[in-house]
């Protein structure tokens, strides 16, 4: 969560696009990035055809991002 306003700043991505589960859930390790995908399903935040991207962090020290068309 600390490093979230800082990668939205340096990206220019709003944070109002991001879903955000972690206070809510709690870390979920590895099922993070698919429950959050559901989760903005759920929300209708995206749908078929729309190009998402996952961006996972660990521990501010390692970063991991893929952009896919659902």
């Amino acid at each position: 969560m600390p490093y979230l306003a800082e990668i939205c700043r340096r990206t220019g991505v709003p944070t109002d696009r991001l879903v955000i589960t972690l206070p809510e859930h709690g870390n979920l390790a590895s099922a993070s990035l698919p429950f959050q995908l559901v989760k903005a399903r759920e929300l209708g935040r995206c749908g078929p055809g729309d190009l998402v991207a996952l961006v996972g962090l660990a521990g501010g020290v390692s970063l991991g991002i893929v952009v896919i068309r659902l």
